[in-house]
């Protein structure tokens, strides 16, 4: 499957929870679903007594599906897939590094989990990336590709000297994400929430 990248919308009291409890990322993110339940209800005296009381008594749904398809909320999450590499370089010309707030996507912000693959960007931190995207044009990120050098550098995931074809061109799918990007980071922006870059494989 490889590494993939998605940007999570989420409240200050989201970050701070993160940050008292890392164990609860999967569910702030909404990942953490859990097995599909349904209720059980005795018979007889014991179905009679359990109606008097507020307690109720579950069990796992033999009939529901083993996995759960994870359906994402476009207005809380972007999914990158593997383009944010790619991307990173187009902000900063560099492989992993560059300055704030161009390097966003890779570097800065609050570890708000144990593994490094979780930073959260507090609301001011939004701002001046939404400032950054915004003040770039596909034309300018155009001008800034470099197959050869992307190459040179391991730009993941190493696809950029593909020839261009109908059904593949590595440059313009760079560009329809961070059309996305520009649009997701600006109304996260706009509303004072705060962002999770999750990066996972």
């Amino acid at each position: 499957m490889g590494m993939t990248c998605s940007l999570h919308r989420v409240s200050v009291d989201e970050v701070a929870q993160l940050r008292k409890n890392t164990d609860t990322l999967a569910t702030v993110l909404g990942f953490d679903q859990g097995p599909r339940v349904r209720e059980v209800r005795p018979k007889g005296i014991l179905g009679f007594l359990l109606r008097l009381t507020p307690v109720t008594i579950t069990e796992v749904d033999p009939d529901a599906p083993e996995t759960l398809n994870y359906v994402p909320d476009t207005t809380k999450e972007l999914d990158l897939e593997k383009a944010w590499n790619g991307l990173h370089y187009l902000f900063t010309g560099t492989s992993d590094e560059g300055r704030e707030p161009a390097c966003f996507l890779m570097k800065g912000g609050e570890d708000v989990d144990d593994e490094g693959l979780a930073r959260a960007l507090s609301p001011d931190q939004v701002k001046r990336f939404a400032a950054f995207l915004s003040s770039l044009t596909p034309d300018q990120l155009r001008g800034r590709f470099d197959a050869k050098r992307m190459m040179k550098l391991e730009i993941y995931p190493e696809i950029w000297d593909r020839p261009v074809t109908d059904d593949e061109n590595t440059l313009e799918w760079l560009i329809a994400y961070f059309t996305d990007l520009q649009s997701f980071v600006q109304r996260v922006a706009d509303d004072g929430d705060a962002i999770v870059v999750y990066l996972s494989t």
